[in-house]
């Protein structure tokens, strides 16, 4: 799985305010790998989840075949984000 995220300091941030933007890989429910990337635009087709702490505009990600998910508190970790995800505790778009 690979999970996109903005990032502000240590934590996941709406994209405006992002500093920058990561790609968690995960294999067997650990982080592999985390990469950074430029920009948002340089995200789009390269993860399965694009995760933000509030709703944005993610068409661009849907229509590459992401899912779009929010956190269910603001100021969440790498850490947080990844263990919620494997708990299934993030938020899909649809169900908000």
């Amino acid at each position: 799985m690979r999970l996109g995220l903005p990032i502000k300091g240590d934590f996941c941030s709406p994209s405006n305010e992002a500093e920058k933007f990561i790609r968690i890989n995960l294999l067997d429910g650990q982080i592999d790998s985390i990469d950074e990337f430029e920009n948002r635009d340089s995200l789009v087709g390269e993860v399965d989840f694009f995760i933000t702490p509030k709703e944005e505009y993610v068409f661009d990600f849907l229509n590459m075949g992401a899912e779009p998910l929010t956190t269910p508190a603001p100021d969440m970790t790498i850490e947080d984000i990844v263990s919620a995800f494997l708990f299934r505790e993030l938020y899909s778009y649809a169900s908000i």
